[in-house]
């Protein structure tokens, strides 16, 4: 998926099937998040694209987690595609990014961060009730919505759960928000997405993370 074009002369916005592509959101590793809207409407959505293999088989496999949620607090998977480079992902578009409010405000009013915590239980409830572990609840994976709607995002470490699986074992996450049992590299559940959870409140109510750490050792 390109980037739209800027030089003299050229379209300002490109487009892809059905979508015109709009500006660059987010970028990193796995590839890159650009803002666009679907042809014919005024719905704005978001749209992942990746090229690499390794993270063209993550990428897949978010999209067959995300394609089964459907709750209030989760982004949604509106469509996918694949062009002759990429494989791209459309979900709804939420304008706000937890990580950039912490950022400007330092930290939020208790009634807000009531809110936002009602908001996550009741999206991590319904992930764990079908058996998902998100695995990478973090302030930059949570987003804003309409009428201060949380919306929790990024799929791409989280795992389905098989009826004769009951603990995982590989280390995935952010050290900042991770478990005792993850750092110690011992088997987790569910209640890795919990403790997690507890570290991101703790931070949104005090300013700063409960632990000071970027390594898991």
């Amino acid at each position: 998926m390109s980037s739209p074009s800027a030089g003299p002369g050229a379209a300002s916005v490109a487009t892809v099937n059905g979508y015109h592509v709009m500006d660059c959101i987010g970028e990193g590793s796995f590839g890159r998040v650009f803002r666009g809207r679907k042809k014919f409407s005024s719905e704005v959505v978001a749209l992942k694209g990746t090229k690499s293999a390794r993270e063209l088989r993550n990428l897949k496999k978010e999209i067959d987690i995300m394609q089964g949620l459907k709750h209030q607090n989760i982004v949604r998977m509106l469509d996918t595609f694949e062009t002759e480079k990429e494989v791209v992902a459309v979900t709804e578009y939420a304008h706000g990014e937890l990580l950039q409010i912490l950022e400007d405000d330092m930290q939020l009013p208790e009634e807000i961060v009531r809110s936002i915590a009602c908001q996550l239980v009741s999206a991590l409830y319904y992930l764990h009730a079908h058996s998902i572990l998100h695995r990478d609840m973090k302030p930059q994976n949570i987003l804003l919505g309409n009428n201060g709607a949380v919306k929790l995002c990024d799929f791409g470490f989280a795992r389905s759960m098989g009826i004769n699986t009951m603990v995982l074992t590989s280390i995935k996450g952010t050290p900042l928000y991770m478990s005792p049992e993850l750092m110690e590299e011992k088997p987790y559940d569910h209640s890795a997405d919990l403790w997690a959870l507890g570290c991101i409140l703790y931070e949104l109510l005090t300013g700063s993370p409960p632990f000071s750490t970027n390594n898991i050792i």
